[in-house]
C-alpha cells in the first residue's frame, strides 16, 4: 500500500494555446457529414460541436437551412469541394466558414482477460479476471473558407478508450460499449474543440514541499487553494533560506518553489529567474523541465491574447436575407415594374419561376416578390 505521505508533491501549470484553425469569421456552417460511420458524426456535430460554436459567440447556421439554400441555388451537396461553387455559397452567406467533419472509424472490442498474483502469505496464485471495454473512433475536420473557396486546412482526429470490470468470483460482464463510446467521444469534442478556441492544457510539475525553509507549510497553502498567500511566503522564505546558509540543495529547493508558484501567478519572467538561481545553486533536478513548461505557458498566454485582439476586430456578419446577390445571379436580378411581354421576352411563367428561385433565396424581400408577381401575373 502506498501512503498518502508518500506521494510525490505535485502543482499544476496551466499551458494556454491558441487554435489551430484561425478562422477569422463569426459564422460557420456545417456540410454534409463524411465517413463511414456517420452517426457518430451526426452526434459529434449535433450534441458536442454546434452548441460549442455557439457558446463561444459564433453564429451557426443549422444543416437543415444550408441544404434549403444548396437546394434552391442548384447547389449539390458537395458544393463546397469545388473552389469556385463554394465561393458563390460564400457570397450567399457572407463571410463564414464551412465546416465538414469525417468519422471514418468507430469500432468497439470486449476483451477478457485475467492476472494472475502471488500471495506470498500462504503461497497460493491468486487469478483476478478481467472484462475489458474499448472503443476508437477516427476521423478529421476539414475547413472551406467561403469567401475565397480555399480550405484553411484539415485536422485529424482520434481517440481510444477502454474501461474494465474485475473480479475474482469468474468472468464479470463487460462494461457497456455506450459508456465507454460516451466517453471517447468526449475526447474527440475536447480535440475539436481545441482546433477552433484557445484551450488550456494541465501538467503536473514536482513541489519540493521539504521541512527546511519552511516549504512544507507553503505547499499546505497552495493545496489550500491560496496561491497568492503560498507565493508570498514562498517569496519570503526563498530570501530567508539563502542568507540563513543552507545546504545548497535547500536554497535551491526554496528557488524552484518559490518559481513554480510565480509562473502558476502568470508572474513568468520572475518565474524564470528563480528557475535559473535554482539550476544555479544545483539541487533542484526539476528546474529545468518546470522552466521550459513555464516558457511554454508564457508563449501561449501571448498567443491567445494576439488571436483574441484579432477576433475582437471581426464584426458581426449582416443577416443572409440582406446580402447582395451571387453575381452568377445578377442577370436575374430583377423584373422591369412596367414592362409588357413581348414576342423577343422570355415566357411569364418562367419569370415567376425565377422570381420565386429569388425569393427562397433570400435575394429580394416579400415586399419585392409579392409586388413584381402581381405585375407579372397581371401581364399574364
Amino acid at each position: 500500500q502506498v501512503f498518502s505521505w508518500g506521494q510525490p508533491k505535485t502543482a499544476t501549470v496551466t499551458v494556454m494555446q491558441a487554435p489551430q484553425f484561425e478562422l477569422m469569421v463569426k459564422r460557420v456552417a456545417f456540410g454534409q457529414p463524411e465517413g463511414s460511420c456517420q452517426s457518430e458524426a451526426n452526434e459529434l456535430i449535433d450534441r458536442m460541436l454546434l452548441p460549442d460554436f455557439q457558446q463561444n459567440n459564433m453564429e451557426v447556421i443549422e444543416r437543415q437551412a444550408l441544404n434549403q439554400i444548396l437546394s434552391e441555388n442548384n447547389f449539390s451537396n458537395s458544393a463546397y469541394s469545388d473552389p469556385a461553387t463554394a465561393a458563390k455559397l460564400g457570397r450567399i452567406l457572407g463571410p463564414s466558414a464551412l465546416i465538414i467533419v469525417s468519422v471514418d472509424t468507430c469500432n468497439s472490442q470486449q476483451t477478457p482477460l485475467f492476472n494472475d498474483q502471488k500471495n506470498f502469505l500462504n503461497n497460493q496464485v491468486v487469478r483476478t479476471f478481467i472484462s475489458k471495454t474499448t472503443y476508437s473512433l477516427e476521423g478529421s475536420i476539414r475547413v472551406v473558407n467561403l469567401t475565397t473557396g480555399q480550405i484553411l486546412g484539415s485536422q485529424n482526429f482520434q481517440s481510444a478508450q477502454s474501461k474494465v470490470n474485475q473480479s475474482q468470483q469468474g468472468q464479470p460482464e463487460f462494461p457497456s460499449v455506450d459508456s465507454v463510446r460516451d466517453v471517447a467521444m468526449e475526447d474527440v469534442r475536447s480535440q475539436v474543440n481545441a482546433m477552433f478556441f484557445p484551450s488550456g492544457r494541465k501538467v503536473s510539475l514536482a513541489f519540493y514541499a521539504d521541512g527546511d525553509c519552511n516549504l512544507k507549510r507553503v505547499y499546505e497553502i497552495y493545496k489550500d487553494g491560496d496561491t497568492a498567500g503560498a507565493l508570498r511566503l514562498a517569496d519570503k522564505e526563498a530570501t530567508a533560506c539563502k542568507t540563513s546558509k543552507h545546504r545548497r540543495k535547500t536554497v535551491a529547493r526554496a528557488y524552484y518553489d518559490d518559481g513554480l508558484l510565480n509562473c502558476i501567478q502568470h508572474n513568468y519572467n520572475k518565474a524564470g529567474t528563480m528557475f535559473t538561481d535554482a539550476m544555479d545553486a544545483d539541487g533542484a533536478k526539476a528546474a529545468g523541465s518546470a522552466a521550459a513548461t513555464c516558457r511554454s505557458a508564457q508563449s501561449g498566454v501571448a498567443a491567445v491574447q494576439v488571436y483574441s485582439t484579432k477576433m475582437a476586430k471581426i464584426q458581426a456578419p449582416p443577416p443572409i436575407r440582406d446580402l447582395q446577390k451571387p453575381a452568377a445571379t445578377a442577370s436575374r436580378a430583377a423584373v422591369p415594374p412596367t414592362s409588357s411581354p413581348n414576342a423577343s421576352d422570355k415566357s411569364l411563367v418562367q419569370k415567376l419561376k425565377e422570381l420565386q428561385s429569388l425569393y427562397k433565396g433570400g435575394l429580394i424581400s416579400k415586399q419585392e416578390y409579392d409586388a413584381k408577381r402581381a405585375q407579372l401575373l397581371k401581364a399574364l
